[in-house]
């Protein structure tokens, strides 16, 4: 009994020491002032595929402007300051995940004279790939996946809520870009000539485009992460030998359902059909989950 309170002790320590490393960063004047002089904000819940794009959109703007020294992690995309090209700020928003649904911010006026790219995932996937980054990368949850369904913070219910602020909010912004994980996955040279047209770049070469999707393919970040290649804790394993501990976990539309039970997902596509916004387009499970990860975590 004391060694389990021992584990416990050490799961919520965890917990309450990441929640303290975020809030600092994001009061952080540094952080303020990036976010200020930011021209463009990628925003999403965690886990909906914000390392991929980060990586796609960095290689294609380092291609376009014959930058050859670059942090494909760094929160300013190509450093925010190289000639011609928008400021792109990666931002975490609320940090959203260790809120509950009550917890959230629910004005997104502090965007207004920016434009915004919101990324978003089937809240199915989203929540399953939560529970393995709570569990198995930050080591600060105990629980089971099914416990972790319906935990108060940072689960189903937070996602939910998260989404359905940004659908009301979305106008708030000077501009904004909604992007589906599940339309990159599906059309990732497409999706990106998207992106970087309401980045105002809409004569960036084919070849660059191509060069970025192989660049931050699955397979590619996958051996990028193995070999710590990026030599950052945002693109390497927890633990080598256990799979569900990688960012590039598995990048599957639909994976959930090779975790979850008939029950859990019946509950969950009800709770979808009558909470989420149905703008985004996630009231019916995926039609066809893919099983061949072309990108993304």
């Amino acid at each position: 009994m004391g060694g389990l309170k021992q584990l416990l002790g050490r799961w919520a320590g965890r917990e309450y020491a990441i929640r303290w490393r975020l809030l600092r960063a994001s009061l952080s004047p540094s952080a303020r002032r990036a976010e200020r002089r930011a021209d463009v904000l990628l925003i999403s819940y965690p886990k909906c595929g914000r390392t991929w794009l980060t990586m796609l959109l960095a290689r294609a703007l380092a291609r376009h402007a014959g930058v050859e020294q670059v942090d494909y992690l760094a929160n300013d995309l190509v450093g925010g300051a190289v000639n011609g090209l928008p400021h792109v700020r990666i931002s975490h928003d609320d940090d959203p995940h260790w809120k509950s649904a009550a917890g959230l911010q629910r004005s997104k006026g502090r965007y207004r004279d920016k434009k915004v790219i919101l990324l978003v995932r089937d809240p199915r996937d989203v929540v399953v790939s939560m529970y393995f980054e709570r569990s198995r990368r930050e080591r600060a949850y105990a629980g089971t996946l099914s416990e972790f369904l319906r935990e108060r913070r940072g689960s189903l219910a937070t996602i939910l809520a998260y989404y359905n602020v940004w659908a009301r909010e979305r106008a708030r912004p000077r501009a904004f870009l909604l992007v589906r994980y599940e339309d990159l996955k599906a059309d990732s040279a497409g999706t990106l000539r998207r992106i970087l047209a309401f980045l105002g770049l809409e004569r960036v070469d084919e070849a660059h485009v191509a060069d970025a999707v192989q660049f931050a393919s699955f397979e590619n970040m996958r051996a990028m992460e193995s070999g710590d290649v990026l030599k950052s804790g945002r693109l390497r394993a927890r633990d080598p030998a256990d799979g569900e501990s990688f960012k590039t976990r598995k990048g599957k539309v639909g994976g959930y359902v090779d975790y979850l039970g008939a029950s859990e997902i019946e509950w969950m596509e009800a709770e979808i059909r009558s909470s989420l916004d149905p703008s985004y387009g996630y009231a019916l499970p995926p039609r066809a989950p893919s099983s061949v990860p072309r990108g993304g975590t």
